[in-house]
């Protein structure tokens, strides 16, 4: 799903962890610029981050920066037992594994000349 308003690019997606679960992604962009830096926001528990975290990464959009967000094992829209993380191990290794692919792939960064 992609959406553009107020000159904020929005896609949503779903990626694989190394245990094979499915984990909601989503990033906020400039839709006509290059952002001056990306930003990689992590929720807190029972939350999640394409509702909760809107606001906030609009606001960072508006200032020029990228904003990524991603649901953890269990929480909002990614596959698991709600609120529940059975190893915090795991999680870290998710978001850092998730995180580390967009800092390394051109693709993710959409509308930006690198």
């Amino acid at each position: 799903m992609a959406s553009e308003t107020e000159n904020i690019k929005y896609e949503e997606s779903f990626i694989k962890n190394t245990r094979g679960m499915k984990l909601f992604t989503c990033k906020w962009v400039p839709a006509n610029q290059e952002p001056k830096a990306l930003v990689f926001i992590c929720h807190g528990y029972a939350m999640e981050c394409s509702i909760t975290m809107n606001s906030t990464a609009r606001r960072l959009v508006k200032a020029g920066f990228a904003v990524y967000g991603i649901d953890y094992e269990g929480h909002g829209k990614s596959d698991g037992l709600s609120a529940y993380v059975p190893n915090f191990d795991h999680l870290v290794d998710d978001v850092s594994t998730h995180y580390t692919s967009i800092c390394g792939n051109v693709d993710f960064f959409v509308g930006v000349k690198v």
